[in-house]
Formats: C-alpha cells, structure tokens, sequence
C-alpha cells in the first residue's frame, strides 16, 4: 500500500491546506469526514492529522502518534491538552507540515508493529494471554518481544518461572530518553521471543521511558507485544486489542473505558459464567471480535507450577493463541 497521509476534517480551509502542502511533495492524502472513515484508516497512515473540528466531536480516533491541525490558537490548545497531541497552526505551520510529511513518507524507517492488549476488567488473564502470544510467536518467526506495562502486574517474568534470571527489566530503563540503542538482547530471552518486566518494586516507568524504550524495541522487533493491564494503550501503538469477559459486567466495564482506549477490536474471554457469544460481544461494543480465547484448566496448573503457558498440556488453549497471532500476523 502507498504510503499516505490521514486527515481527518470537514474543514475546507484545513483540508485545501494540508492538499496543498502535500501536492508539492507528491504525497497522498486521504481526507476522512466521519469517525467511521477515520478509525478505519487510522492505522495504515504515514502520517495522521485530525483537525480541531473533528477533534472536538470524535476525540481520538485510534492509537498511535497524530497532530491536531487548525488555525484558530485557542482552539488547538484547547485539544491538544485534551488528546496529549502536537499541534501544526496553519497557514503559518505550513513548512513544518511538509517537513513532517516528507519524513514519514518519503524516509520511512523500518519499524516492527507495536500491538497493545488491554483488559476491560481484572482477572481476564491478559498478562498470560501477551506472553503466550510472544512464545507462540517467537517459535515461528522470532523478532517478537513482550513488555510489561500493567501496573502492579507482579512481573510477566514470573509467568515463565524465570524471575530469578539475570537481564535487564524496567527499573534498568528508568532513565531512558531520546534514542535508545539495540536492548532486546539484553532481555530476558525465552523460546524465541525476548521480554521485558517489572520487578518487584512496583516502580513504574515514566510515559517519556516508555516512549523511548518502545521505539528502540520497534527498531529491531518485528512484533513488540504490549500488556497495558486495565490501559491506556501507549500512544506509539499502531493497535489496541481490548480483552473483555464474555458477561454483562465485562462488556458494561468496556463500555466505561475512556476515549483513548478505543480498541481496533476486540478478543473475548469465554469460560464459568462466561458465555455470551464472541460476535454479540462485539456488538455491544460497535467494533470487530479478533478471536475468543477459552478457559483452560491446564493454563492455572502451568502457572503454580512456574511454567509457561505454552507450548505444554493446554492444548486448546494453545491452538486458540497460534489462531490469534496468525490474524495479528496478516493483519
């Protein structure tokens, strides 16, 4: 696909704006005018520009890095203390709109997907769910790393049964910033794929750490595998999957969540008292079930015991996790 730029407006001066700069570069841009349009090409986009006028009604349509565009001062700075995002002022920010555009389109560097779980409750096994899916997914194409960023998540290092191992965890990374160096060999490396945990302080990094560090993950991983716990998705995500129970008080939580952890789609829990099917889930939701991931009993036994869920006796379990990364893998 060509690379391109989003804007996201109805703004006639705005979208004639943002065209003009990019006519000049030869850049493609796709003007969305609805938030359907929008969440559907947010995460293909080079570059995403929402303007102020939509930003006030749809919020933030995805994940995943933006600017507000607009010409009115007041009213970018009211959205970009509302959204966390960068503003360009047009018609005087027009040289710093190329220069963005050209960059991401013209000099895009290589960079592996970011992809973000996120629990709509506790106890959805999202922690175990991330890990499995980095095992599954280091067996086959390797360059897959996990990161652990639930908070008090106890270490996603326990769920391998290698909190004992020496590498390098987050409070090593606390003061990261700017660009970071090659790391993922330096984490703790299991069957394939590479992980990056808390410890047992409960020191949590600090929004500009994890920026850096997940950039420089980005740069030598071809998949980096998030665990936000109960959220929000990092801002660098270029996909949030919410993981939601299949019962009443997991899809009315899910409902709840704030803007900013809109999922790209949802994986559904199934299991005891958990039985409202994936698809009506969705619904409930207005967006898409990736997968459902049931309950296994050899999945709980497999942790007391300090091993990895997978590969092993959960089997079932197993099968539904290689399903999710094979959608996660063409997606």
């Amino acid at each position: 696909m060509e690379a391109h730029v989003l804007l996201c407006s109805r703004d006639p001066f705005i979208v004639e704006a943002v065209e003009v700069s990019a006519a000049a570069l030869g850049v493609v841009v796709r003007v969305a005018t609805d938030d359907l349009g929008a969440r559907q090409h947010w995460q293909g986009a080079a570059v995403r520009l929402l303007g102020v006028d939509c930003a006030a009604r749809w919020g933030l349509p995805g994940p995943g890095e933006a600017y507000v565009v607009g010409s009115e001062d007041a009213d970018l700075t009211r959205c970009s203390a509302e959204l966390g995002l960068p503003v360009v002022s047009l018609p005087g920010g027009a040289g710093q709109l190329a220069a963005i555009m050209s960059e991401a389109v013209h000099d895009q560097p290589v960079k592996g997907r970011i992809v973000t779980l996120v629990g709509a409750t506790g106890g959805l096994g999202v922690s175990t769910l991330t890990v499995s899916l980095a095992l599954v997914a280091g067996e086959g194409s390797g360059h897959v790393v996990s990161v652990d960023l639930a908070e008090a998540s106890g270490g996603i290092d326990i769920l391998l049964g290698e909190e004992a191992t020496d590498a390098v965890r987050w409070p090593d990374l606390a003061g990261a910033r700017g660009e970071l160096g090659g790391i993922t060999d330096r984490l703790l490396q299991c069957r394939g794929a590479a992980f990056l945990s808390h410890d047992r302080t409960g020191r949590q990094p600090s929004a500009e750490a994890v920026r850096t560090v997940l950039s420089a993950l980005a740069r030598s991983a071809s998949f980096t595998l998030v665990d936000a716990g109960r959220g929000p998705a990092p801002a660098s995500s270029d996909l949030a999957l919410l993981v939601v129970g299949a019962d009443v008080r997991s899809v009315a939580a899910a409902r709840m969540l704030p803007a900013e952890n809109r999922p790209s789609g949802v994986i559904v829990r199934t299991g005891p008292g958990r039985s409202i099917p994936g698809e009506a889930v969705a619904r409930a939701l207005g967006t898409e079930c990736i997968g459902v991931i049931g309950h296994d009993k050899a999945v709980p036994r497999l942790a007391e015991a300090g091993l990895p869920p997978v590969p092993g006796p959960a089997r079932r379990y197993g099968r539904e996790v290689a399903a999710l990364w094979d959608w996660l893998r063409d997606a």
